[in-house]
Formats: C-alpha cells, sequence, structure tokens
C-alpha cells in the first residue's frame, strides 16, 4: 500500500512513514487490530517509539490512512472507467476494487470490529471517517455522470449514495466469504449487477424517483449524504 505522504517530507522520513504503514497492517492482519500495540508497531518497524508517534498519534490514524488510500484507489478506478450503463460501470468497479484489496483482506478481517463501531476512531462510519466517506461518495457521482444511461441531475447523489451503500455491503460480504475462490462474491456481484440493470429504468417512473429518495433519506446520513447540503 502506497500511501499519500504529507509533500514536506523527505525522502527518507516519508520511506520511514511508509515502513510503519506497511509494518501496522501487517500485524494487524497476523495478530489482530485490538492485540496489536504503538510499541508493537514501532518494533517491528525498527523505529523508536516516539519517532512512530511522531508520524502517527495513534493506531487508529494508520487505520485511516489506510481508509484514505482505498478511497483514492477508488477514485483512480472511476477515472478508468468506460462510458457503458451505470449497472456495467458499477460492476466492473467492484471486480477492479476486489482485486487491489485482496492483498490487504486479513488485514480488512482483522479490522472488521472497530471499522464497524460507530464510537470507534477507526469507523467507517464515525466522525473520523467522515473525508473519506464524502470522497467516495464524490467518485460514484462521477461514476454515473459518465454512465451512458445517467439519471436526471436531482437523481444522482440518491443513486450515488445507493451504490456506495452497496460497495460497503458487498465487502463486507466478500471479507466473510470462505468458499472457493470467493465464488459466492462473484455470485452475488452477478446478481447485483444484474439486478441494477433491472431496477434503471424504474428511476424514470415517478413512484421509482420517490422509493429511491425514501431510502437515501433513511440510510443517507450514515453514509454522509448530508455532508455536501
Amino acid at each position: 500500500m502506497k500511501s499519500s505522504e504529507p509533500a514536506r517530507l523527505t525522502q527518507k522520513a516519508a520511506l520511514t512513514r511508509q515502513r510503519i504503514i506497511d509494518t501496522a497492517l501487517q500485524l494487524f492482519a497476523s495478530n489482530g487490530y485490538e492485540k496489536t500495540t504503538m510499541r508493537d508497531i514501532a518494533a517491528s518497524a525498527e523505529c523508536s517509539l516516539g519517532l512512530t508517534y511522531r508520524y502517527f498519534a495513534s493506531k487508529e490514524d494508520l487505520v485511516l490512512e489506510l481508509y484514505r488510500w482505498l478511497a483514492q484507489q477508488l477514485e483512480e478506478q472511476v477515472n478508468l472507467l468506460p462510458a457503458v450503463s451505470i449497472a456495467d460501470r458499477f460492476n466492473i468497479l467492484m471486480h477492479e476494487l476486489l482485486v487491489v484489496m485482496a492483498p490487504h483482506r486479513l488485514t480488512l478481517t482483522a479490522l472488521s470490529g472497530a471499522a464497524l463501531n460507530p464510537l470507534s476512531r477507526a469507523g467507517v462510519f464515525g466522525v473520523e471517517g467522515a473525508e473519506v466517506r464524502r470522497r467516495a461518495r464524490a467518485s460514484y457521482c462521477a461514476l454515473i455522470i459518465g454512465a451512458r444511461d445517467a439519471p436526471r441531475a436531482t437523481q444522482i447523489d440518491d443513486v450515488a449514495t445507493i451504490l456506495y451503500g452497496l460497495q460497503l455491503a458487498l465487502v463486507l460480504f466478500w471479507l466473510q466469504d470462505l468458499s472457493d475462490d470467493a465464488h459466492k462474491t462473484k455470485e452475488l456481484l452477478q446478481f447485483v449487477h444484474e439486478l441494477l440493470r433491472r431496477l434503471r429504468p424504474l428511476l424514470r417512473l415517478p413512484w421509482g424517483a420517490q422509493t429511491a429518495a425514501r431510502f437515501v433519506q433513511i440510510v443517507g446520513p450514515l453514509l454522509g449524504h448530508q455532508m455536501e447540503g
């Protein structure tokens, strides 16, 4: 995982910071998130504890760095998508994201408890993750705008929120999928692809648009829907 280190860092400092990140993610995967301490991370990264704290105030900050990296991967993959339907673009995106996340699957699994805890600084739905959620929803807006079947402008935000929610649900399923070669996840991705293709025309109908808007009104705040006004 290549982090987005601050530009002011020297090359040596940037390499040290990256080593701390990589070491932390490896320890989370092997020892578990809760059992891993900053002292463990510093020792394994062959850094002093003080230097480790200089770059990261807590292990939660290291988790947030992983989230930022994933948001960056999402942005980059969306920019590479062909101008096809929303359903096709989302399907391609999810397959690419799972490939990108595969090397970090054990780490993400180890982080599941903290990630789903809204009171944790490492929580996906917590206050600290607000910027990551905003970036993710912006990426999905771009996915929709670039599709050949993009809905009217007033619906883009709602559809982006729904797709972002689908991504989180699919990733959670993938993390728990113990089937050979994660074939159950592949089946689910195909099912979601077909479902989106069938549901997309319903947004043209008043009741379809109203149903989507009501759903987003309920779950949207959890995914950062209200942050962009």
